[in-house]
């Protein structure tokens, strides 16, 4: 199977997934949505892509630092919720977004070996 996709193009799209995330974390709660589905499935989806796009943008970088650093990220706007009106920190999220993490970065070394051209 000949690799036809690019490391560069997936660190772009990491950007641009860690500034979608982060906005959409330090709306205030009243900003947000009414209709949106189950909460804790957003946050995994979104982790789950962020894990994702790390482990398919990184050349150099091992796994469980990918791990690491996405997981922090979400310990940080969790934290951050803490001083956004309606918005808080909750154990669960960072759960969801913990686990999203942990399987995109595992399915991202999966699609790494087929899809990525180095």
């Amino acid at each position: 199977m000949r690799k036809f996709l690019s490391s560069k193009l997936f660190k772009v799209l990491f950007a641009i997934g860690v500034l979608a995330i982060f906005i959409g974390s330090i709306m205030p709660g009243k900003q947000l949505p009414s209709n949106l589905p189950w909460d804790k499935a957003l946050h995994f989806i979104g982790y789950f892509g962020l894990g994702f796009l790390a482990r398919m943008g990184s050349v150099k970088r091992p796994w469980w630092l990918l791990m690491v650093a996405c997981i922090g990220f979400s310990l940080i706007i969790e934290l951050l919720q803490m001083f956004i009106p309606n918005r808080g920190f909750e154990w669960m999220d960072l759960a969801a977004n913990s686990l999203g993490v942990i399987c995109g970065v595992l399915m991202g070394m999966l699609g790494k070996k087929f899809l990525i051209r180095e």
